[in-house]
């Protein structure tokens, strides 16, 4: 097992996401890997990144194929090391949650009502930016890298965000609203990364966050 603060050892890069989402999740981290691919900084050097399921249904074989895709997809070859996918139980996603200002409530069926953001998290675990919505510019994740590797903290006074909802029979389409501000689900103030979030293995008796 290992925690968080053994993973987080050089600036990284935070998205909260679930695998199975039919709204921002997919678009989301595919302009992550997009920007991965353009921006100059090299991953594994100068920062990692880390994707965790805030649904505590998903397996560690989704989030090991979910890795897979998003890494084959990517022009630049990156060690798998320098991007993980975990999944976890509730108890520890609601921590980690509650430790970075994100908020996620379920629709009352199979999906969630979340925002997209990222979160720039520098060694000494302190929250230093949030990248907002699901499309991000190389110069604008740069910057972020970088003053996250320098403990800037700049979080953002206020932004639009984007969120995902579940399936409109009558639309027969899922429906993206971006113009509803979530002011709850970013705290503004400059938070500490302090949770334990236990990485555990694929045994299906294990309930902390597996690594992928």
């Amino acid at each position: 097992t290992s925690t968080l603060r053994d993973i987080i050892k050089k600036p990284t890069v935070l998205a909260l996401v679930y695998y199975h989402c039919p709204g921002i999740c997919s678009p989301l981290l595919t302009s992550l890997s997009q920007v991965v691919d353009k921006a100059d900084i090299e991953p594994g050097k100068d920062y990692q990144l880390l994707t965790i399921s805030f649904d505590h249904r998903e397996t560690f074989d989704i989030a090991s194929r979910w890795k897979k895709n998003y890494l084959n997809g990517m022009e630049r070859a990156i060690n798998p090391d320098d991007w993980k996918f975990m999944v976890g139980d509730s108890v520890n996603i609601a921590k980690i949650a509650d430790a970075v200002g994100f908020r996620f409530k379920s629709d009352g069926k199979n999906d969630y009502i979340h925002a997209g953001a990222l979160m720039m998290i520098s060694p000494e675990g302190k929250i230093t930016r949030y990248l907002l919505g699901t499309s991000y510019l190389p110069f604008d994740f740069k910057m972020a890298v970088v003053e996250s590797s320098k403990g800037i903290a700049t979080p953002p006074i206020t932004k639009f965000l984007a969120y995902c909802f579940s399936y409109d029979p009558k639309g027969n389409k899922y429906v993206f609203n971006f113009n509803r501000v979530a002011g709850t689900v970013i705290f503004l103030g400059v938070g500490i990364f302090f949770v334990v979030l236990l990485v555990k293995g694929r045994k299906k008796t294990n309930t902390g966050v597996n690594n992928g």
